[in-house]
């Protein structure tokens, strides 16, 4: 089974952010051969994010932007 390890950067967004407001984030995914897995898990863990706001209420991210993704590693296990 090969599997390989890809960095994904994409752009997330908070939900009381302005619409117009995305911020950068990257991460380090092992997956299987197709990219899109490592695509899928990093969307999937940045929606399911939770933080405070300044007044203490919680928000969520509410948008995911793929900017590029790109294989470091490759194995055969």
């Amino acid at each position: 089974m090969s599997q390989s390890i890809y960095e994904v950067r994409y752009e997330y967004q908070w939900r009381s952010s302005e619409p117009t407001h995305w911020e950068a984030g990257a991460v380090k995914v092992c997956a299987g051969p197709d990219a899109l897995e490592a695509v899928e898990k990093a969307k999937e863990t940045t929606l399911a994010q939770r933080r405070l706001d300044e007044n203490g209420k919680e928000e969520r991210c509410v948008g995911f932007r793929l900017r590029q993704v790109t294989i470091l590693a490759e194995a055969d296990l």
